[in-house]
């Protein structure tokens, strides 16, 4: 049972990771209405928020696209660290994630 619990919140995150520049690209259009752009503000502020605590700011969004689409250390943006410290941080962000969103 906590092992399914773990894989939906998994799959969560990795869904917010993935619609985290169409938010972005919309809360800087202000194409949608004010209580859905809040929302948005909210959801990739927590995102954000997550990732910089563990990699610091100038690589959050990197590791947040590399969560939301799957990337490995072989394709990655995220510079200066080892594949071993890439897998182990990324594994973090996804655990603060689940923590600053509230899921666990």
């Amino acid at each position: 049972m906590r092992r399914e619990k773990e894989k939906n919140l998994s799959d969560i995150v990795i869904a917010l990771c993935a619609d985290y520049e169409r938010r972005n690209s919309v809360i800087k259009d202000k194409s949608e209405r004010e209580r859905v752009i809040s929302e948005y503000l909210y959801i990739n502020s927590k995102l954000f928020g997550a990732a910089a605590e563990i990699a610091g700011p100038e690589q959050a969004e990197r590791y947040i696209n590399d969560i939301g689409n799957a990337i490995g250390y072989a394709r990655t943006e995220v510079e200066d660290v080892s594949e071993g410290t890439y897998k182990k941080m990324k594994t973090e962000i996804k655990e603060n994630m689940y923590r600053r969103l509230n899921f666990v």
